[in-house]
């Protein structure tokens, strides 16, 4: 059963962009096959789900509005932008860029060229300027946007060993989206702080520990939110539900033995069986909600849950037309 959430629809109109003519269609027969939807008048293909370069594709219509209030709550914390400009002032960047040249492989239209065109793909798709990008040598399935000012894209050799083109082209996309929306300095900060930076903090600062631990519990709720955002951007790089349930199928516990026996569908239901799991046991959410506090990312079922209600919206479908949907009331701060 599909997940329900306020903002999915059952149907969509679009306006053709060769005639003119506008368009209804059900939302559960699009998902089958984004490619399929076409005008009924000129059999123009509505979607643009090749690889075309979107434009207009603005940083509020991929911010989920639980990242929006994580990020909100976060500034709010007094000393936080203190922490941030302390952090940017210790040459973040310089040292970022270093580790990257002197550990990594810089990839560019020379250097690993199919890859390359697929980052370029992902970045037209949430328009946005690419970054360099980095393969970093380790078994792990992973990737990420670090830096400051100077944010720089990272992609694992065991994520390229363990998934497939269009499923490297969405992570790439969800990465370019963290640059795109602006959360690489944040994301930065808070993976030194989960990963025991906390105490270098206190003595840069002078911050007494008890007092950092609501920016480190801050920290990491806007992290995981982040990653909600992200997800979209990756739905929308690739214009395709299955290949972005088959990307949390293979990071939840894929690998490339087994890659073609893997199930899509499967996995939704497990994904659906969880959160009814969930949402029927009051003890379980809240041991869980602690457990959640303790994490980077979000567990996968949960985002394949979110990610797959996003894409039963009318912003989903305008974004992949094309068309400028009108302009989000976001807080400034």
């Amino acid at each position: 059963m599909p997940p329900k959430y306020d903002g999915t629809v059952e149907s969509v109109t679009l306006k053709c962009r060769a005639c003119g003519s506008g368009n209804r269609f059900p939302v559960e027969r699009a998902l089958a096959d984004l490619a399929a939807v076409k005008c009924g008048r000129c059999l123009v293909p509505l979607l643009r789900v090749s690889g075309e370069p979107l434009t207009n594709v603005r940083a509020e219509d991929l911010a989920h509005p639980w990242d929006r209030e994580a990020l909100k709550a976060l500034k709010a914390i007094p000393y936080a932008e203190k922490v941030v400009s302390t952090v940017f002032a210790a040459t973040l960047d310089k040292l970022a860029r270093f580790q990257m040249l002197a550990g990594a492989v810089r990839i560019d239209e020379k250097q690993a060229p199919r890859l390359w065109r697929s980052y370029l793909e992902a970045a037209g798709r949430v328009d946005v300027d690419p970054p360099p990008l980095f393969i970093v040598q380790d078994p792990g399935m992973n990737a990420f946007a670090m830096g400051a000012g100077a944010p720089m894209v990272g992609v694992t050799s065991g994520l390229l060993d363990g998934m497939g083109e269009r499923e490297i082209t969405g992570v790439l996309g969800h990465e370019l989206t963290h640059v795109k929306l602006g959360h690489v300095l944040y994301r930065t900060i808070a993976i030194l702080v989960i990963n025991g930076g906390l105490a270098i903090l206190q003595r840069l600062l002078g911050i007494a520990g008890a007092l950092l631990a609501p920016l480190q519990v801050a920290l990491t709720r806007w992290y995981q939110m982040s990653e909600l955002s992200a997800d979209r951007g990756e739905l929308l790089t690739t214009g395709s539900l299955e290949t972005f349930v088959r990307t949390h199928m293979l990071l939840s516990g894929g690998n490339s033995r087994y890659l073609e026996e893997m199930d899509v569908a499967a996995f939704i239901d497990q994904a659906n069986e969880a959160e009814q799991l969930r949402d029927g046991d009051l003890l379980l959410q809240i041991t869980e909600m602690f457990n959640n506090n303790r994490r980077t990312h979000p567990l996968p079922a949960w985002r394949v849950h979110h990610g797959m209600a996003w894409a039963r919206t009318e912003p989903f479908f305008k974004l992949l037309a094309g068309e400028v949907s009108p302009r989000l009331t976001v807080d400034a701060a």
